[in-house]
């Protein structure tokens, strides 16, 4: 390893050598009497003094750990950034130095192929760090490359800040109001890209009989270029050969993360050991890290938003995935433990996920109820695609709906104005798919063309008349008609007020407007008000119509 100027001893399980004895020690001697490409000794460990790290900058800190930018220290083999992280107390259940010293092993242990991949996936621990008095105090982890990162919007805290998967799980216009990426709540493609390199990872670890233990939103990084990537942090709390050792470490859990057999019999009463809160460590397994990746993978792919970001329903995943992801989603979260799909198997199925993104998009079903309603009423339209990123609805009688697509299950209500058949378009960069419905039929709402009024009945028994002076006055018939007054001996009428009243009525009648011909004139703006081409005529215009309509009109026999 190289220093700030000098070059610092490293401890190795024979005693203190130089960086080139490490290299020596490291190769095998197998590897070079075959000619192979030079591997790393499986029995190889690394440890080093932090009196020898030189200079160093806190970047960041959490309730167990703090960690510091290291200036100019490197390892052999790792090209990039190096970060110190210190422990905060070495006396808690969930901190063993041994456990620490496996994880560097394990890594030195790898192939080639998967010590690169283990390295462009997580800030796995290169070497363990000693104390002034020999004890290990803390380990050194890669630093997360520049797209992990950004510079926050606000003045008041200048340097960077790590991209957490916890973004994508609340509203996307926080992250960008804060200055991070935003990656939209709909964009299938990008989540699942790093999701499955999480599942990547776990993987690796679980083959290799090893249990990551706290893994939530706050432990991945993402970034997000042409293509989004994720990178693991917080590995020094893994383990590994957990099942075989004398004492199983404890390994700590994230609120609202837990697995529910972590605290099986705990006390009921006990805040602490709720599962949806506790952050207490416990003994974990490679079961609790698949239920740990399924909460994981339901939050990303189906965010709640702020208050929901804790959610374990299974059933939120249905409108974004198909049903085999759902029966994945409900064993994982449901199940037995020991039937929770494992990392590979979630990496298989986000991989498909992406394919079909990848490609012209599919609709497979479409489903409109109820296929007969009356004009008003609501329609439910359900649309079931794959890769699509955009869903256009063209009805009739109504202007289109365009919808952006993040899932599978598209479902849309609205209601019904004309009888024809529902087209369906989605499309993505790669294409489109056009669907219909089968017809619906939509039925007029029956309108009356006569409208039955009870009129005013006076007893023939009560031996009463109304007084009508005050109707004669209002109306101007207390004068009897010219002819009848003629007629009379004295001049004076001798129409009684009821006939009078009779006449007029029958007089207004005949020039007012049918109740029949008033509905009319509302069925016809109706009308009008449909029709596209032709604008509105002017009520002068359109009254003129009416009326030339009722003069035409031939008297019922």
């Amino acid at each position: 390893m190289k220093g700030s100027g000098s070059r610092p001893p490293l401890e190795c399980a024979s005693g203190n050598v130089d960086s080139d004895a490490v290299a020596s020690l490291l190769v095998s001697e197998e590897s070079d009497e075959q000619g192979q490409q030079p591997v790393v000794s499986r029995g190889a460990g690394i440890r080093v003094r932090g009196v020898d790290l030189g200079a160093r900058s806190l970047i960041g800190s959490g309730a167990a750990t703090e960690v510091h930018r290291l200036e100019a220290f490197t390892v052999p083999g790792h090209p990039g950034g190096l970060a110190l992280v210190n422990i905060r107390d070495t006396n808690a259940t969930h901190w063993d130095s041994a456990a620490l010293s496996r994880l560097v092993a394990l890594r030195w242990a790898l192939d080639a192929r998967e010590r690169a991949l283990l390295d462009g996936l997580a800030a796995w621990p290169l070497a363990v760090v000693e104390g002034e008095d020999g004890d290990v105090v803390g380990c050194l982890v890669p630093l997360a490359a520049h797209p992990f990162y950004y510079l926050p919007a606000e003045e008041k805290n200048p340097g960077k800040v790590p991209q957490q998967v916890k973004g994508l799980v609340t509203a996307p216009k926080r992250a960008r109001r804060a200055g991070a990426a935003a990656v939209g709540e709909r964009d299938l493609v990008a989540r699942s890209t790093v999701l499955a390199r999480v599942c990547l990872l776990l993987d690796l670890l679980h083959r290799h009989e090893g249990v990551y233990g706290d893994l939530s939103d706050r432990s991945v990084l993402f970034g997000v270029g042409d293509v989004a990537e994720a990178f693991v942090v917080g590995c020094e709390g893994a383990v590994v050969g957990q099942a075989a050792a004398d004492e199983p470490v404890p390994q700590r859990n994230s609120a609202g993360w837990a697995a529910p057999e972590t605290f099986e019999n705990a006390d009921a009463d006990d805040p602490k050991t709720e599962p949806s809160m506790s952050r207490a460590p416990s003994l974990q397994t490679a079961a609790t890290d698949r239920y740990k990746l399924a909460l994981l993978i339901l939050r990303v792919l189906a965010p709640a938003g702020d208050g929901l970001e804790r959610s374990r329903d299974a059933d939120r995943i249905r409108s974004v995935l198909d049903e085999t992801g759902q029966r994945m989603m409900r064993d994982a979260l449901e199940g037995d433990p020991d039937a929770r799909p494992g990392a590979a198997d979630w990496y298989q199925y986000l991989r498909g996920v992406i394919v079909e993104s990848l490609t012209a998009p599919s609709i497979r079903s479409v489903v409109v109820s109820p296929a007969l309603v009356a004009e008003g009423d609501e329609l439910r339209l359900e649309v079931e695609l794959s890769g699509a990123r955009q869903l256009t609805i063209e009805m009739p009688g109504r202007a289109d709906i365009t919808r952006e697509v993040g899932g599978r299950i598209v479902t849309e209500r609205f209601t019904a104005r004309q009888t024809g058949r529902i087209r369906v378009r989605a499309t993505n960069a790669h294409g489109e798919d056009v669907a219909l419905t089968d017809q619906v039929r939509v039925l007029p709402v029956p309108t009356p063309a006569r409208i039955a009024i009870a009129t005013l009945e006076v007893p023939a028994e009560l031996g009463v008349l109304p007084d009508l002076a005050s109707l004669e006055a209002a109306l101007g018939i207390s004068t009897p008609p010219s002819s009848a007054a003629a007629d009379s001996p004295d001049g004076a009428a001798s129409v009684s007020p009821f006939d009078r009243v009779a006449d007029l009525r029958a007089r207004l009648d005949a020039d007012a407007l049918p109740l029949r011909d008033v509905l009319q004139i509302g069925l016809e703006a109706e009308r009008v008000s449909r029709e596209r081409d032709r604008l509105f005529p002017s009520f002068e215009a359109f009254l003129g119509e009416i009326t030339s309509r009722k003069g035409a009109k031939q008297p019922d026999a």
